[in-house]
């Protein structure tokens, strides 16, 4: 019954990725005034604050992202099931849901919550809350806060994704990621510190190729270094001391010194509480 149950749900996601794979919306938050700011949560079991369930050792694990085309780069949640198959020697199944662009429509879109309540999963990746380009304005972080407290109710760790910097912008990852820490720091989470790991790449090893041409999203070497942030982030195993893959569209040197600089980030800002 448990491997029918299992083979319903991997039909039926498959069917939403068809139906909602296929975003086209992504740019950043556009720099205009939000209409309204963090309105209060009426649900009950969204207003928890719950710890933040400790996954790490459960096996099989099956982690579900909700996030716009930066989850998907270069296959990054087949990328991130590789590493942790590889560095955990545990079952592991990712699923990168359809649906709206950001967190907050994805409360309403008839899609990520009834996905997220028909699965045993062990994680949930929350990529995609708005931001102002700027930095000028505030938009609302209670649909991020929302799926925090769903995901706990459920016994699921929730993982905030804030997205890395554009090209040549040398302050927008620390900001994005220390408005996630805002996030959780009123809803309990764990928080991958892809903009910090970012910065430190590109200020030691510039020439190394992280932004696809558009400048906004990640190249190969760029997807893979924020695999091994969420791979150690999940797995609580050091990314430095996964072994060299053939597998991967990156060149061995270069997969080394992403290692290097996830862990060493990490290290630096631990991502969650516990």
């Amino acid at each position: 019954m448990r491997l029918y149950h299992w083979r319903f749900i991997w039909l039926i996601s498959v069917f939403l990725l068809a139906c909602g794979g296929q975003q086209t919306n992504t740019t950043p938050a556009v720099s205009t005034p939000p209409l309204a700011n963090n309105p209060p949560v009426q649900d009950p079991v969204l207003g928890a604050n719950l710890q933040v369930p400790d996954n790490r050792k459960l096996d099989p694990q099956q982690i579900l992202l909700f996030g716009n085309s930066h989850s998907g780069s270069h296959n990054l949640p087949g990328t991130l099931q590789l590493l942790l198959q590889q560095g955990t020697g545990k079952t592991v199944g990712t699923l990168r849901a359809g649906g709206a662009a950001y967190l907050d429509e994805r409360l309403d879109d008839q899609v990520s919550r009834p996905l997220l309540e028909s699965g045993s999963w062990t994680h949930l990746i929350l990529q995609a809350q708005k931001y102002s380009t700027t930095g000028l304005y505030n938009y609302s972080t209670a649909g991020a806060k929302s799926w925090i407290a769903l995901a706990k109710a459920r016994g699921v760790t929730p993982v905030l994704f804030p997205e890395h910097p554009r090209a040549g912008n040398s302050e927008e990852g620390m900001r994005i990621f220390q408005l996630h820490q805002q996030i959780a720091a009123d809803q309990a989470a764990c928080v991958a510190p892809v903009g910090p790991v970012w910065d430190q790449v590109l200020q030691q090893w510039p020439d190394l190729p992280l932004h696809s041409d558009d400048g906004n999203h990640a190249a190969p070497a760029g997807a893979l270094l924020t695999a091994y942030i969420l791979y150690q982030v999940i797995s609580g195993q050091p990314a430095e001391a996964l072994p060299d893959l053939s597998a991967l569209a990156v060149p061995i040197t270069t997969q080394r010194i992403l290692r290097q600089a996830a862990s060493a980030g990490i290290r630096q800002y631990p991502p969650c509480p516990f």
